[in-house]
């Protein structure tokens, strides 16, 4: 089955907004770092990605490890720009980046949602800044992470996925 598309200027309905003021909340956060991302992936294998946990869309990384050459597996949040997926290395606003940004600075070439594509990271400021936008549009709460993040200094990286 393709990988979904997700369209960040699609209008989302009340049940959506719903869900989403849910996965910023404490519990919500809670649920999504020690649940969801554990029985996500799962979940995504079981129904070939028809059926998420939440109203967010997320997808299987699949990329080498930049340290052990392993293959490493991480469920994300996405978006599409046109062809290409969107990915933020938020880590729920934590102060270092997600481990998964490291892999994909060392070895480009990765899976997602069982599709290959070629990464690389946004660094032009008008197309970051475009980008984000477009990323508050299908969670919010990625707001909340910027905020985060910033006392420490701390930029949330932004990826561009072009299929090969």
């Amino acid at each position: 089955m393709p990988l979904r598309h997700v369209d960040p200027e699609r209008p989302r309905g009340s049940k959506y907004h719903a869900s989403v003021r849910f996965g910023r909340s404490p519990i919500g956060q809670f649920i999504a770092r020690h649940i969801a991302r554990r029985t996500d992936p799962y979940l995504f294998r079981l129904t070939r990605g028809r059926i998420n946990m939440g109203p967010i869309i997320n997808a299987p990384l699949v990329t080498t490890g930049a340290k052990s050459g392993k293959r490493r597996q991480v469920q994300l949040t996405y978006f599409n720009d046109g062809p290409d997926v969107i990915l933020l290395a938020s880590n729920y606003g934590g102060a270092k980046h997600p481990q998964w940004y490291y892999n994909l600075k060392a070895n480009p070439d990765c899976e997602f949602g069982m599709e290959p594509f070629t990464a690389s990271q946004v660094t032009d400021p008008d197309e970051y800044d475009r980008l984000f936008g477009l990323a508050g549009r299908v969670y919010a709460g990625y707001d909340d992470y910027r905020e985060k993040t910033a006392p420490e200094g701390r930029t949330i990286p932004i990826f561009r996925l072009t299929p090969r």
